[in-house]
């Protein structure tokens, strides 16, 4: 806790906790939500 130093791309980017599953997991959740939030905010 309190090594904070990957978190240049984004705060809410996911960590690797050791389980490759959950990890892909959270990627997936992570761009899904990336992408809804690049959708709505590009005002078309």
């Amino acid at each position: 806790m309190g090594s904070e130093t990957d978190d240049t791309e984004s705060p809410d980017r996911p960590t690797f906790r050791g389980c490759v599953f959950c990890y892909s997991a959270e990627w997936a959740y992570y761009g899904a939500k990336k992408a809804a939030k690049s959708v709505s905010g590009s005002g078309t």
